[in-house]
């Protein structure tokens, strides 16, 4: 039953998503971009992991664009197997199309390890406890699971909250989420 409404939840957000507009998407990222600028743990952070956005996921571009301009590292994760690495990027250059179509960086990028890097996560949906539902390969869980004092700070769009959703025990929640 779980896994069913999972994925009820994960099919009507992406048709949300693919049902935005360009400006309203825009605007949101824009915002979100904004909010996340503000945060302390971004302001002090050497280097931040943050994945690349596609599919009208909630944008990390105009960030990661920000940051390099600032001068901070900015990782990307790279899977490897169940489980999944940071690599540095200067750009979009870097990338390339990688596991299940997600931009990952080249081989030529350099693996990084911050154990204090704030970490930039993606979901499909998450509730009001925290609770994030992912895209089901279970990376983020893994990664926090080896790696559980990172800051995780989620992005998302409105409609992505709900009041509930469901979890597992292996799951690990956020502790915060940014909406515009």
């Amino acid at each position: 039953m779980e896994t069913s409404k999972k994925n009820e939840i994960r099919n009507w957000v992406k048709e949300q998503r693919c049902r935005l507009s360009v400006s309203s998407e825009a605007q949101w990222d824009e915002a979100i971009c904004e909010k996340l600028l503000e945060l302390e743990e971004i302001k002090k952070a050497y280097c931040i992991y943050c994945y690349a956005s596609m599919c009208h996921e909630a944008g990390t571009w105009k960030f990661m664009e920000f940051m390099f301009n600032l001068g901070k590292c900015i990782a990307v994760p790279k899977v490897s197997g169940k489980d999944m690495d940071f690599y540095v990027i200067k750009g979009r250059c870097d990338l390339e199309e990688g596991t299940m179509g997600i931009m990952e960086p080249k081989v030529s990028c350099i693996k990084i390890h911050d154990t204090d890097a704030p970490v930039i996560v993606p979901g499909i949906a998450f509730d009001k406890k925290r609770n994030r539902l992912g895209y089901g390969g279970g990376y983020y869980d893994r990664f926090f699971e080896q790696e559980p004092c990172h800051r995780r700070i989620a992005i998302a769009y409105d409609f992505q909250i709900f009041d509930r959703i469901p979890s597992d025990p292996h799951d690990r929640a956020v502790d915060m989420i940014i909406v515009p």
